[in-house]
């Protein structure tokens, strides 16, 4: 007869993850508000003229994309992603993809022209280009020589 030995850490490891999952569910009770959403992965990076944005939103539904521009420094990008159909009589084994509204806030490291904001989706990615407004943009003053 064979024994496997269980490993001690592994099942406090469980205990503390299914007692962290517990606190959240009951905190999201008591306070009436759902549990904190996943979120989603983007890449931020700027150049002389503008600020640009990609997030990962495979599988989202475009209908629902809310992009917002306040105060010329603040990017919010909202999304929701619906839940998929599963087919009656089956059971679900594990389900880890996020489904339902989320958003992200990014504040932005210049002011930005929200009227000139554009952003365009394909295979999964949302692209925004957030035009910097020209006080920001760097000018070189040409110099006089002889006045």
């Amino acid at each position: 007869m064979t024994r496997t030995r269980r490993n001690p850490f592994g099942v406090l490891f469980q205990e503390v993850a299914s007692a962290g999952d517990e606190f959240a569910s009951l905190c999201s009770r008591l306070t009436g508000s759902e549990p904190q959403a996943a979120t989603f992965p983007l890449t931020v990076w700027a150049d002389d003229n503008a600020v640009y944005v990609e997030a990962d939103l495979p599988g989202a539904d475009r209908e629902k994309f809310d992009v917002t521009v306040t105060e010329g420094d603040t990017l919010t990008i909202r999304a929701e992603r619906p839940a998929p159909t599963k087919p009656e009589g089956t059971t679900c084994l594990r389900d880890e993809r996020f489904t339902g509204a989320y958003a992200r806030v990014v504040g932005l490291p210049v002011p930005v022209d929200a009227e000139k904001v554009e952003a365009s989706y394909a295979h999964g990615v949302l692209k925004v280009t957030l035009p910097k407004i020209a006080a920001v943009k760097p000018r070189t003053v040409p110099v006089k020589v002889g006045e």
